[in-house]
């Protein structure tokens, strides 16, 4: 059962990740550009202070946005190929299917996650046990909003119609959330909208984090795994990957 389960998340994270990034190595720079870009203008503007938060946003957004395109990749595969149609006919379970594809999604970020964290690490002397728990977070964010891809684009019929959609979720939330300054920036009413968007929790985690204060993430830390499960039992529910076999 282990080996097979080993041996499918490993293939699917080739197909969508390792054999694309053979092909197409271009695609590692046109990923990481856009964060890199909010970090280059986050230094020109606020300077070097503010370069740890520039690396926090850009870590987050980088998963954010790696797991929103997910959906384009899943559409693809589904309406495109036919591919998920075959696999759907198999014993193959759709969320195993949909994390073996997440994973090769990932593989394109790798080398901007390691930039940001080694940022991250160098500014603010984080040990290992915080590092570990940055990796947590990330994880979390990525299982979390993978599952969102997920569901989105078992419900989808046209792949013109993904485009807009996981550009426009990647923005909601990759970039308006706060994850690139505080939320007390925001007018008390709107933080309450804030705090449902799963990344200002990842946000508030990592911040918490690197400034060592564990005692004050442990609540944030609890409401976003809440939140992790939640989105599983929501997206084991409602989403239907036999959707559209045609």
């Amino acid at each position: 059962m282990i080996k097979e389960l080993y041996r499918t998340i490993t293939s699917l994270t080739a197909l969508n990740g390792f054999i694309p990034l053979w092909r197409r190595p271009i695609a590692l720079i046109a990923v990481i550009s856009t964060p890199f870009s909010f970090l280059f203008f986050i230094y020109l503007f606020g300077g070097p202070s503010k370069i740890l938060i520039g690396a926090i946003g850009g870590i987050l957004f980088t998963i954010v946005n790696a797991s929103t395109m997910l959906q384009t990749d899943l559409l693809f595969y589904k309406l495109d190929l036919k591919f998920q149609q075959v696999v759907a006919s198999t014993p193959i379970n759709p969320l195993v299917y949909m994390f073996g594809l997440a994973t090769g999604n990932i593989v394109f970020t790798l080398p901007g996650l390691a930039i940001f964290m080694g940022i991250i690490v160098f500014q603010s002397h984080i040990g290992i046990i915080q590092i570990l728990a940055v990796i947590g977070t990330l994880i979390t964010t990525w299982v979390i909003f993978s599952m969102f891809s997920f569901l989105v684009s078992t419900r989808v019929r046209e792949m013109r119609d993904i485009w807009p959609i996981s550009v426009m979720f990647s923005i909601i939330f990759g970039v308006v959330p706060p994850i690139y300054y505080s939320i007390s920036a925001l007018p008390g009413p709107v933080q309450y909208f804030a705090y449902i968007v799963p990344t200002t929790w990842a946000a508030i985690l990592l911040k918490g984090i690197v400034i060592h204060n564990f005692a004050g993430v442990a609540i944030p830390a609890l409401v976003f795994v809440v939140e992790m499960f939640c989105v599983l039992a929501f997206t084991s529910r409602f989403s239907d990957w036999r959707l559209n076999r045609t």
